[in-house]
């Protein structure tokens, strides 16, 4: 409901994000599925940026139909967020960095996995950045 004012309500940002990333860590499986994670990895070693976009786009149209749909949805909201940097001090890097793990759920656990985390974070700020080509 686009008329529901949270600042009235006395509800912060930082709760309405903490309720996100509590929603996100809640799911059964994470909304980017691990099964695609090394495909994304692979992907952003990709040189040439065109191709890399195209790339990402195909695995993107792998996602289950809702997981795509809430992916884009979560991703253009932190684009128009983004865009708001001056302000909010949120660049699309800030914002990858607060949110892939909860959108990727890492097993930070894994020492192989350590090493990709930057990687990870790139492809997040990527989807960012580029989510008008990717929507």
């Amino acid at each position: 409901d686009h008329n529901i004012s949270l600042e009235s309500m006395g509800v912060t940002v930082n709760a309405v994000a903490g309720a996100l990333k509590a929603f996100f860590a809640d799911l059964p499986d994470p909304l980017i599925p691990y099964s695609l994670h090394q495909e994304l990895l692979e992907t952003s070693k990709i040189l040439d940026k065109t191709e890399r976009l195209h790339e990402l786009k195909e695995i993107v149209k792998k996602f289950h139909p809702v997981n795509y749909d809430v992916f884009k949805y979560v991703i253009t909201h932190l684009n128009r967020v983004s865009q708001q940097y001056k302000t909010n001090f949120m660049t699309a890097d800030n914002l990858s960095i607060c949110f892939w793990p909860t959108l990727m759920r890492p097993d930070f656990e894994n020492r192989e996995f350590l090493s990709t985390t930057k990687i990870h974070q790139s492809v997040i700020e990527t989807f960012i950045q580029q989510c008008q080509f990717f929507f």
